[in-house]
């Protein structure tokens, strides 16, 4: 993999720089986890790689250590060892548990632990593409249709970038429960990780900027106007429709049963006065998808009003969430019970979830099914382009965000040529190369520091703008490196070392030749290659995997290596040899890394 540093301007103004934010791509987000309920006491565990872990007191940062215990005291935080500080910051991976639960959450990226109001805030800062992943695995069932998660993903997406300033004035974006959007933490399934992949970047726009999205589970069959549920919130493309798809397999009937006491005592909390007697609760108004908009209490002459929709949170809140399920009911009291029998789940704005999979179930696009629930917006990574757009080359399919790649296509297939001239595939191989738009969609889609110009996953390539990858040299030298990985990767055992693999290609590429200079121990060759510390480390790490891989070819030949790559072991004896003598192959000046 080739790699270049690359130079991010700073903006000096700050309305600039909101701006950017705002319409970019990909950005970081901060996310009040465990936000649902009381944390008075919180084991912290690293859970994989840590980059820094400190607290702060006043001005002067210390270092702490982990696994530790953290409780809220005052307006800071004090740890088990008995220190105090106003907030803890942790980078890497790690595992919280609040007090009294079992499981926890585990999660990378940057944690931030805070006192407000007497209680413990846990913050974490991620990428917006992993926050994504986070949202749809919460949001959506992992069973459902590769279009339909895909099309959920794009909306999830949407609504978090659109959004981002949701719970600015308590100091972060967004929180995990279904305020926002709820978060699942844990395994990711592998179809939700390819939804997120497959629409990198994508939100949906109308006209020049971002729309404004929601979704629901079920909308019964009609979606509802969004002017009905939140007045002030209206768009052509959230307007009350018919949904054929959502009443497939029923109408998502529910019945619920709440005694007037209960009732009684969330009015209470709510600081809303009913009459000491009820003599009946009926809906006095519906909207005109047919949803309750305004019911009314009434007995002992007097009449209360409560919006259906303040009653629905007020009684989710209070006593669980799916206890109504939706607006779309009717009401009745009997003997002191409230009686409610409806259809649907959730307020029915937007994308109905149940009428999605469906449409995806029936053959539809994730595409289409955006233009059923949202009519009049189109799908872009940023408000110029059209999305995701596949072209084909011989053998190989090119996925851009840009009208013509018509040179990008023209050079790959030069590669892709070469590539299997070079390493004759021993299966059939179809590459998939994506170029991502910005270094910083790239950085979150593949996980690789931002001087990486490409990536290969599988037979998924992903390249660097192309921009990046003029400056640092030719797009078609980049293809066929990664080409080569492709073809490397379909046969090598998941034993062979990394060391191996890349070496391979390099050798094979004809990118490294010549002496090695002060050569590494394989394991730490392996760590570097790995987790490079930078791109002098990489170079090294990759130039050394090379020449070794090359002093293997010139004394076994290239058939005695790839059987050794689908073994997933080089011979002891061989690898002892190599690592004190790598040997000299004379010719190229090294091209591959710069």
């Amino acid at each position: 993999m080739r790699r270049v540093l690359i130079c991010l301007l700073m903006v000096a103004v700050g309305e600039m720089w909101a701006f950017a934010q705002r319409d970019a791509s990909a950005r970081a987000l901060t996310v009040e986890v465990f936000s649902g309920r009381r944390v008075s006491s919180l084991n912290v565990t690293p859970a994989g790689k840590t980059e820094s872990m400190r607290m702060c007191a006043g001005c002067q940062a210390r270092a702490v250590t982990a696994p530790f215990t953290a409780k809220p005291r005052g307006d800071g935080v004090v740890l088990s060892s008995g220190n105090k500080a106003r907030e803890v910051e942790l980078d890497g991976a790690f595992r919280m548990k609040p007090e009294g639960e079992t499981e926890g959450i585990g999660a990378a990226g940057v944690w931030r632990l805070i006192t407000a109001h007497g209680e413990m805030r846990v913050l974490l800062t991620l990428d917006s593409e992993r926050y994504v992943a986070l949202a749809l695995n919460g949001e959506a069932g992992a069973n459902e249709p590769l279009e339909s998660l895909k099309a959920m993903a794009v909306v999830v997406r949407t609504y978090a970038l659109e959004n981002a300033d949701r719970h600015k004035s308590e100091g972060f974006n967004l929180c995990d429960s279904t305020h926002c959007q709820a978060l699942r933490f844990g395994e990711t399934p592998a179809a939700v990780e390819r939804a997120v992949l497959e629409t990198a970047g994508e939100t949906l726009w109308y006209g020049g900027r971002r729309a404004t999205v929601f979704y629901a589970q079920n909308c019964g069959g009609r979606s509802e106007d969004a002017s009905q549920v939140w007045p002030g919130v209206a768009a052509p493309y959230l307007r009350s429709h018919i949904d054929p798809w959502c009443t497939r397999h029923g109408a998502a009937e529910w019945d619920a049963e709440i005694p007037m006491e209960k009732v009684r005592g969330v009015f209470r909390s709510e600081g809303w006065i009913l009459p000491e007697r009820i003599d009946a609760v009926r809906v006095v108004e519906r909207t005109d998808a047919g949803r309750a908009e305004l019911l009314e209490f009434s007995g002992a002459g007097a009449r209360v009003p409560v919006t259906a929709g303040s009653l629905r949170f007020a009684l989710d809140r209070a006593l669980g969430w799916n206890e109504l399920r939706s607006d779309w009911y009717t009401v009745t009291l009997s003997d002191g019970v409230l009686h409610f029998k409806g259809r649907g789940y959730g307020h029915g704005v937007g994308l109905c979830q149940a009428g999605a999979a469906e449409m995806a179930a029936e053959g539809h696009a994730a595409g289409e099914i955006l233009s059923f629930y949202f009519p009049g917006t189109r799908v872009g990574v940023t408000a110029q382009d059209r999305g995701w757009e596949s072209s084909h080359g011989a053998g190989w399919t090119l996925w851009t965000t840009v009208a013509s790649s018509a040179d990008l296509l023209r050079e790959g297939d030069v590669a892709w040529g070469k590539a299997r001239a070079l390493y004759p595939p021993r299966v059939p191989t179809q590459p998939e190369v994506r170029q991502l738009p910005t270094t910083e969609l790239f950085r979150q889609t593949t996980s690789e520091p931002g001087w990486i110009l490409a990536s290969t996953r599988g037979a998924k390539i992903f390249l660097q703008p192309e921009a990046v990858l003029t400056k640092s040299g030719s797009e078609e030298e980049t293809l066929l490196h990664e080409f080569l990985h492709v073809l490397v990767e379909s046969e090598a055992s998941a034993q062979a070392p990394l060391w191996l693999r890349e070496g391979v290609v390099e050798a094979v590429a004809g990118a490294v030749r010549g002496q090695a200079e002060a050569a590494m121990k394989i394991g730490d060759l392996d760590e570097a290659l790995a987790r490079p510390v930078n791109d002098a480390e990489s170079q090294r790490a990759h130039a050394q995997a090379g020449k070794l891989a090359g002093a293997l070819i010139d004394r076994y030949g290239l058939e005695q290596v790839r059987q050794w790559l689908r073994a997933g072991s080089v011979p002891p004896g061989v690898v002892m040899t190599l690592a004190q003598s790598p040997g000299q192959r004379a010719g190229r000046v090294p091209s591959t890394h710069r």
